[in-house]
């Protein structure tokens, strides 16, 4: 029977010699992402010296808790989780929630029975997640969501400066005209959306906003949002910023449907980036959120958790995608 090296297990795992030495060295394992890959790699070699203490490692189960909404963001945002989890001991599962209105006694018994939560709900406030802390106790809780005063660590999208970022491109491009679609003015995640475009336009003395409407995020929104916009005189020459792809792709079907032309008579752009973007015409230029990031920070968290009693807050950076919206 062929020896296994330790060179096979790293080059199978891309690690180096050292990093599967130690790994397999260990005496007690944290069950990381690394140890988990070289740990399996070995098996699957048959490596001969596999201590008995790596043959049962331990799955962590992850809830993964939201209300699903219209739209591809919420299933392109657990794909991430799901793709990221791969290869690692942690499993996710997905549970929307039923109770709309009081959601509190729900999120806290389905967490009871997971290893630790995560959660997605924009619309809860800080004591909402101050009596969800209180009832789970010591199980490790993280918030995708922004909480203006976080009470559990939060792990979310930096959206003031994907806002920023938006209108800088816009500023680059020359398109000095703008508009702007909010979104939800009672969530905190949109208001940093559309604070972030506001503050780069106010600051830059020749863009001017000549447009802006209050949406939801819907379809429907972006719909009514172009029916608004063509009711005023400023058809041509203004670059629009919708403050998610939705309410941007339904503007987009609208404008088509209405004879007009996308980026010729304006300019279009939305944010989250979901698939649809690249696959509807014209392209959508939009502000990247890899899910993948946000999975890999909140899998971190959770490998390092010491049950801080404050909440701490990191922001994954976001990027531009520019398509052909804006060209």
């Amino acid at each position: 029977m062929k020896k296994v090296k330790l060179q096979e297990i790293a080059d199978k795992v891309g690690k180096s010699v050292a990093t599967v030495s130690r790994v397999l060295s260990k005496t007690k394992l944290r069950n990381t992402k690394t140890e988990i890959a070289v740990i399996s790699a070995a098996k699957k070699l048959g490596y001969p010296y596999l201590p008995a203490k790596f043959n049962d490692v331990k799955l962590k189960n992850i809830v993964f808790i939201t209300q699903l909404e219209e739209g591809e963001f919420y299933l392109s945002l657990f794909k991430g989780f799901h793709e990221t989890s791969v290869g690692t001991n942690y499993r996710f599962t997905l549970i929307s929630l039923k109770d709309k209105k009081k959601p509190i006694s729900e999120i806290v018994n389905i967490i009871k029975t997971y290893d630790a939560g995560c959660i997605f709900l924009p619309s809860l406030n800080d004591e909402d997640y101050l009596q969800i802390k209180e009832g789970c106790y010591s199980i490790p809780i993280v918030s995708l969501a922004p909480i203006p005063t976080p009470t559990i660590d939060t792990i979310t999208f930096d959206s003031y400066s994907g806002g920023n970022i938006m209108a800088k491109h816009f500023y680059q491009s020359g398109f000095n005209n703008v508009g702007i679609i909010y979104g939800k003015p009672n969530l905190a995640e949109a208001n940093n959306r559309k604070n972030g475009f506001l503050d780069f336009v106010n600051r830059h003395k020749s863009m001017r906003l000549l447009w802006e409407y209050n949406g939801d995020y819907g379809t429907n929104s972006g719909k009514k949002a172009f029916h608004d916009f063509n009711e005023n005189e400023f058809k041509n020459n203004i670059a629009i910023f919708s403050c998610n792809d939705t309410m941007a792709l339904g503007f987009l079907r609208e404008a088509t449907a209405n004879r007009m032309d996308i980026p010729k008579d304006l300019k279009l752009a939305g944010y989250d980036d979901i698939p649809m973007c690249k696959n509807t015409i014209p392209s959508l230029t939009s502000i990247t959120t890899n899910y993948r990031d946000i999975a890999r920070q909140v899998i971190l968290y959770l490998e390092q958790n010491t049950n801080d009693l404050k909440g701490h807050l990191y922001l994954v950076p976001v990027s531009l995608a520019k398509r052909k919206s804006t060209s």
